[in-house]
């Protein structure tokens, strides 16, 4: 006797077992900083709960091949929008923002295609195209075995899978992270592309600070945050750069205290603190950004120049036209060009940090003839951490043009770079960091002179993981003990690791430093 053939709808389980199982993939994936980036979740998707029901309860309307595709677009446009949400989550520690977001995924892009090999770049592009284009043949036809699938079975039958799909859906725990991809999909689409107007309520800045004639130095270091001291395995050595850190400090004669301080922003948009600790203003959005630079609300900068001081700022990231510069009210800035760095490019912001400072002193410092007010941005902390340069000593062989003798493989992007390695190259980064202020406190900070050292936010969580702080440090340092005791009433205590959490955030330090130093000199004289 032969054997009896497999009835059609057992010979076709096995097809849908597997397109419910792939669309359940893409509309569950989840994102993750550490790697594989992205991985499968023991979750269901209430996007696919809801398709499986109309399936079942709609199956003999058959879609047609176009609209099938058409649903098959939308399904993966969805997916991208969730995972999008998800890697904003991962990476910036906040929920993605159309508005404040998209106008800088270009800048993005170009600093990544620059620091990039060509190579790496020809592969991945086709590469992500056809991943693309594979997923969107794929979906279709999970959607076409979906619905003959559903024409296949009984009225009766129909209607016991949909009303199980609709009970499923009502169970939370199987959610996904990110939650359903068609309502990401709808969220994003629906976000407007335009923050509307915000208004400004943090009061005005108190007044001129009395620092007794003290030149006041600003400088902050990109992306250096409480995070940086959070990994036992890489906190040693960042300690030892500490130490030596204030070794220099105090072999330049310069005392220190510390504290924490909270940023309006996380992995990125530095401009927004460098804004809120020169404004007062706590500039958590880009429309509160875009409100302050076109008021007519006075900087800490302004009411410095006012006072007598002569006002730079050194930006060697700042590589075109930066009209919101003018809001601040700077005597003059140097950006990447008048910094007039003309040794071998170190990466996508080409100017090394030490180059930075140096010029601070050649241009400004030892010229000065009144009290100086400098805002500093140092940048080799910044994505994508590479090269980190090697310390020049002496300080003058920048003069001679032999700062950067020899092979520098690094410079010219011959070496793969593994996104894994990220960590590692963050926190050497931070190393060179503290290395050069530290010079530049011993060898070429000769004036009293206050100089706050700040982390403007977070790295993304790409480079250190599992850290959810806001928290940076700032670093106060001076020679006078009467502009940094002063300090002490905001919890600051001398050492270059701060351990302590805070509320304190970087709009209230010009506010502090107004009230702190209302009508005071060195020695805290009144």
């Amino acid at each position: 006797m032969s054997r009896r053939a497999a009835h059609p709808e057992r010979r076709g389980w096995p097809r849908v077992a597997l397109a419910l199982i792939g669309l359940n993939l893409l509309l569950t994936i989840s994102f993750s900083a550490n790697l594989p980036w992205v991985r499968p979740t023991a979750t269901v998707s209430p996007d696919l709960l809801l398709l499986v029901a109309a399936a079942a309860l709609l199956g003999g309307l058959s879609a047609p091949r176009g609209g099938r595709t058409l649903l098959a677009l939308l399904l993966l446009a969805a997916a991208s929008a969730r995972i999008a949400g998800l890697i904003a989550l991962e990476l910036l520690g906040r929920p993605l923002d159309p508005a404040g977001d998209l106008p800088h995924l270009g800048a993005v892009a170009e600093m990544l295609g620059t620091v990039t090999p060509a190579l790496t770049l020809g592969v991945l592009l086709p590469l992500a195209a056809l991943l693309l284009g594979g997923l969107l043949l794929l979906l279709v036809r999970a959607l076409g075995v979906l619905t003959d699938a559903a024409n296949g079975f009984g009225p009766r039958r129909r209607v016991g899978f949909g009303v199980a799909a609709l009970v499923l859906l009502l169970l939370p725990g199987l959610s996904p992270p990110g939650g359903s991809a068609l309502l990401a999909g709808w969220r994003l689409a629906a976000a407007p592309l335009a923050e509307p107007a915000a208004v400004i309520t943090d009061p005005p800045l108190p007044g001129v600070p009395d620092l007794g004639g003290a030149d006041f130095y600003v400088i902050f270091l990109e992306s250096y945050g409480v995070a940086a001291f959070e990994d036992p395995d890489r906190r040693p050595a960042l300690e030892a750069a500490a130490e030596r850190w204030a070794e220099d400090a105090r072999a330049g004669g310069f005392d220190y205290l510390s504290a924490q301080i909270q940023s309006p922003t996380f992995g990125g948009g530095s401009w927004r603190a460098h804004a809120s600790l020169l404004s007062g203003v706590w500039v958590e959005r880009e429309a509160l950004y875009r409100t302050l630079i076109e008021s007519g609300r006075v900087s800490l900068v302004r009411l410095l120049g006012a006072a007598g001081y002569r006002t730079v700022a050194f930006e060697p990231g700042i590589q075109g036209a930066w009209p919101e510069g003018a809001w601040y009210g700077f005597d003059q800035i140097y950006d990447r060009a008048g910094i007039d760095y003309r040794g071998p490019a170190m990466g996508w912001w080409e100017v090394p940090d030490q180059f930075t400072l140096y010029a601070l002193h050649q241009r400004e410092i030892q010229t000065a003839t009144r009290p100086l007010f400098a805002k500093v941005s140092l940048i080799t902390s910044h994505i994508p951490y590479w090269p980190v340069p090697p310390y020049v000593t002496p300080w003058s062989r920048f003069d001679a043009g032999t700062a950067y003798e020899g092979p520098l493989r690094s410079v010219a992007h011959d070496d793969y770079r593994d996104l894994a390695e990220l960590s590692e190259r963050y926190l050497t980064s931070l190393e060179y960091q503290f290395r050069i202020v530290g010079g530049f406190l011993r060898e070429l900070a000769p004036r009293p002179a206050l100089v706050a050292v700040i982390g403007d936010h977070q790295p993304p969580k790409l480079s250190l993981h599992d850290s959810d702080t806001w928290a940076t440090p700032i670093h106060l340092f001076a020679r006078d003990p009467g502009l940094l005791e002063p300090w002490t009433e905001r919890g600051f205590t001398r050492t270059l690791i701060p351990e302590a959490g805070t509320s304190w955030r970087m709009s209230d330090f010009p506010h502090d430093l107004g009230r702190l130093f209302s009508g005071r000199g060195p020695g805290g004289a009144p």
